[in-house]
């Protein structure tokens, strides 16, 4: 299952942390000497990015997991997770050979980031990840999909389509797709023209705390080139705490940003149950709060939806 199956508020020009895992951690987004998943990544990501307004500001792809931050520009960030992981999940299945599901039933995990806080540490934790896993020394040795701080502001990436599994009589997938890496706009707006440095500074302390962290736990680094050839049917023996919370937000440490998050998901699920409550007693076109997902854009009947817009009040 993808998506976001708890009620989530979805406006236009929130920042995300996004990160889907592969199904029983096997192995099935191992990076390619010949680059073949990377492009798989790449060209999908690209095209259904642009499709539904989601711009990028970080990405790691590690073996069994992807981990993103992302400005959803139009309030299509479900649309945008289905439709990707699909289409990823498919190309991998031919690629790989893989009979069976590649990502993991649970829904996605979606963290909203509110402040700069928050958004320098999702940002940090992801450059670094590869560093944490004991994987490479640097985040710069990682030969999967990434983006470096210095990419962030600067970077469009450009992709080929794959041979595989993508359709060139289908105008749906074009010969190419780029990705323009940009600076999140909140740091902009906090920083300045600073904010590139303070990114900077942030990511190197993700990356040394990283170190200390995976030395800590007996997590060194191994030859690459051997990584490379690891059995995509194998599968990650490194411990993860089972039930683990799945937060709708995250501060960064910023207590005022917390509590503006705790208040709008307070308002945000108030006038939604309120909302559904209604509908599901007087069938009326419902008054949905701004951000709501599924009901406005997927369930109701198109009048429904253009009357119950009109009538929706402004969280």
């Amino acid at each position: 299952m993808d998506g976001m199956s708890r009620p989530r508020h979805i406006l236009a020009g929130r920042v995300w942390f996004l990160t889907r895992r592969t199904t029983r951690r096997h192995r099935l987004l191992r990076p390619d000497s010949d680059g073949t998943s990377q492009a798989l990544y790449w060209y999908t990501t690209a095209v259904l990015a642009a499709k539904f307004g989601i711009v990028f500001h970080a990405v790691q792809v590690l073996s069994t997991h992807i981990h993103e931050v992302v400005t959803d520009t139009l309030g299509n960030l479900p649309a945008f997770i289905r439709e990707r992981n699909r289409a990823l999940a498919n190309a991998l299945k031919c690629h790989r050979g893989w009979p069976e599901e590649v990502f993991q039933r649970a829904p996605a995990s979606c963290v909203e980031l509110y402040g700069p806080d928050a958004i320098l540490k999702q940002i940090g934790y992801t450059v670094a990840n590869c560093v944490e896993a004991g994987l490479v020394e640097s985040p710069e040795q990682w030969p999967g999909v990434r983006t470096s701080v210095d990419d962030i502001g600067t970077t469009y990436f450009e992709a080929e389509r794959p041979k595989m599994y993508f359709d060139p009589e289908n105008p749906v997938w074009p010969d190419k797709a780029g990705i323009q890496f940009e600076m999140p706009k909140p740091l902009v707006d906090s920083f300045g023209e600073q904010a590139k440095r303070v990114l900077r500074r942030a990511a190197a302390l993700a990356v040394e705390r990283a170190r200390i962290s995976a030395r800590a736990a007996g997590r060194f680094v191994g030859n690459v080139a051997r990584l490379l050839r690891t059995p995509v049917q194998g599968r990650s023996r490194t411990y993860e705490v089972f039930g683990r919370r799945n937060p709708h937000f995250a501060a960064g440490g910023n207590l005022e940003q917390a509590r503006r998050a705790v208040s709008e998901r307070r308002t945000f699920l108030t006038a939604y149950r309120a909302a559904l409550d209604a509908w599901q007693s007087t069938r009326e076109p419902p008054l949905f709060p701004d951000g709501t997902w599924r009901w406005i854009r997927e369930l109701l009947t198109p009048r429904s939806r253009i009357d119950g817009a009109r009538r929706m009040p402004r969280s």
